[in-house]
């Protein structure tokens, strides 16, 4: 089932919130920092009253001389006074139709056409529609490819529909771990977000963007061996905090086949080191005495990923300090959405090679199989990690770092969802 089809879902049981913002509130949106990520709107009690949240809404702002359309999700409402209430919306992305009017001329069908113009509020109002009036316009919104982005965002926010973890999912994720790794909270504003036009990126979901059918072009004589995926990449972010940039890119269509089955690869310049990171899913199993466990079964994929874990071999000294230079990490990851998010550990390659060798981790039957059980709290937690990663203590030594374009270079020869997060100092970039 596609976006569109869970949202229209949804909406039979929590219509769609209708909201066009007033001159004064469009001013002060576009003045906010954050508003478009994460916007807060008081008003009396009767005003927000009849709204069964969360749901998606369309929201029309003012811009200059003319209107923009953005769906959203409301995600909240409570009371703050005696006589007001708060509605919390999150993530407002872009529609291709510029206002609630030429939504409603897309409408077709005669008697919604009639519904929708009589709840299109005032200017400065808000209304909420009928289930099957909602059902409709998320029809016709899903009509048009470029709102494609927006429902997907939308439905992110909305409990219990989000994606089951997959290579879409894997990658939110590593992005979400590069930005952490860099100190920016998963809520963080970047500076730029640009997608390629048509493709699917976990970007997306991060802040307001731009689209650019050559997205990365111009970076190929950035990053050494970058032009041999430039063709596959799907978008850029970047962030900056103090004299640092992070800069994300992700790539569709790149599954290292024949060298390298990782999910994230993280370049801190600042500290010289690559880390790279690959994704596995823990199943939920019931145990001896009623217990429940989360397991992951080395089969022959993880044992063929393992072996084309290699980087180049080093000659010649180093002058860093890595309490281990192997750049390769597992992330086990709970398939099952615990308390709104994916509970994982990371265990480094090597650890894993040894857990495979140790006669312990084998089941009743012989098996091999991870698990918290199994792994009693050894292994790393996400906080654990991404200290390692932001200190420079795990990884590639900066020498080693050369080695970047051979990686590259080979991974441009596969098919999987692969997330770049390159940390640098602003003026090295500069002077690039």
């Amino acid at each position: 089932m596609n976006a569109a089809a869970k949202i229209t879902d949804w909406v039979q049981k929590r219509p769609m919130i209708l909201i066009r913002f007033d001159k004064a509130f469009s001013e002060a949106l576009h003045d906010s920092r954050q508003g478009f990520e994460h916007l807060t709107i008081v008003k009396p009690h009767p005003v927000l009253q009849n709204f069964k949240l969360p749901t998606i809404c369309l929201l029309e702002i003012q811009e200059q001389n003319t209107t923009k359309c953005y769906l959203a999700t409301a995600t909240r409402k409570g009371a703050v006074s005696l006589f007001d209430s708060r509605l919390t919306i999150k993530k407002l992305r872009s529609v291709k139709q510029s206002s609630l009017q030429e939504i409603k001329e897309k409408v077709t069908n005669q008697r919604m056409k009639r519904l929708l113009n009589e709840r299109v509020p005032a200017e400065g109002g808000f209304s909420h529609l009928s289930p099957k009036l909602s059902t409709h316009l998320v029809e016709v919104l899903a009509e048009d490819s470029d709102n494609q982005a927006a429902l997907d965002t939308a439905l992110s926010l909305l409990p219990g529909l989000r994606r089951t973890p997959n290579a879409n999912w894997a990658q939110e994720d590593a992005i979400q771990t590069a930005m952490a790794a860099f100190g920016i909270r998963g809520n963080g504003i970047p500076e730029q977000v640009v997608l390629k036009r048509g493709a699917s990126s976990g970007l997306e979901l991060i802040g307001a963007h731009l689209y650019e059918d050559n997205v990365v072009h111009t970076d190929a004589s950035m990053l050494p061996g970058f032009d041999a995926i430039a063709a596959d990449i799907t978008g850029r972010a970047i962030f900056q905090k103090g004299d640092e940039r992070l800069v994300i890119y992700t790539a569709n269509k790149l599954p290292l086949e024949k060298m390298l089955g990782v999910d994230l690869i993280y370049i801190n310049e600042t500290r010289g080191n690559v880390v790279m990171v690959q994704y596995k899913m823990l199943e939920e199993e019931s145990q001896e005495h009623g217990n429940q466990d989360w397991l992951f079964r080395p089969n022959k994929q993880l044992r063929d990923e393992i072996a084309r874990m290699q980087i180049p071999a080093f000659e010649g000294s180093l002058a860093d300090y890595r309490l281990s230079r192997n750049p390769f990490f597992f992330k086990f990851v709970k398939r099952k959405i615990v308390a709104d998010s994916h509970q994982s550990f990371l265990v480094s390659l090597d650890h894993l090679n040894q857990i495979l060798a140790a006669p312990e981790t084998r089941g009743p039957r012989g098996g091999i199989r991870l698990s918290y059980e199994a792994l009693d709290g050894t292994y790393l937690r996400e906080a654990d990690m991404l200290g390692l990663i932001r200190s420079g203590y795990v990884g590639t030594h900066r020498d080693e770092t050369e080695a970047l374009a051979t990686i590259i270079h080979e991974a441009a020869k596969g098919n999987k969802a692969v997330v770049f997060a390159w940390q640098q100092k602003i003026q090295e970039a500069a002077a690039q």
